[in-house]
């Protein structure tokens, strides 16, 4: 009986370790996580951020050109109701 006893203690340490084991694991590798998740959301801010830098630019140069265009629409329709007028 008491061979029994020690078999089913033994048993029951290893379970108990194993599952401490396990819980360690779990809690070491979520913490590996969560360094790789970090760095890599850092990295997608700093690129999201070149990215509007760069947006805001081009949207300034296209109102630039936006407003020459008008400009030469507008001097080539006045160009063309002068010509227009004259004849």
């Amino acid at each position: 009986m008491s061979n029994k006893k020690l078999v089913i203690g033994i048993a029951a340490g290893a379970a108990v370790l194993a599952g401490a084991a396990l819980l360690l694991a779990k809690k070491r590798s979520n913490n590996k996580y969560r360094a790789h998740v970090e760095e890599a959301k850092e990295h997608f801010k700093h690129k999201l951020d070149k990215l509007q830098q760069k947006a805001r630019k081009e949207y300034k140069n296209a109102a630039g050109k936006t407003g020459n265009a008008v400009n030469v629409a507008a001097d080539r329709a006045r160009e063309w109701a002068g010509n227009t007028a004259k004849v």
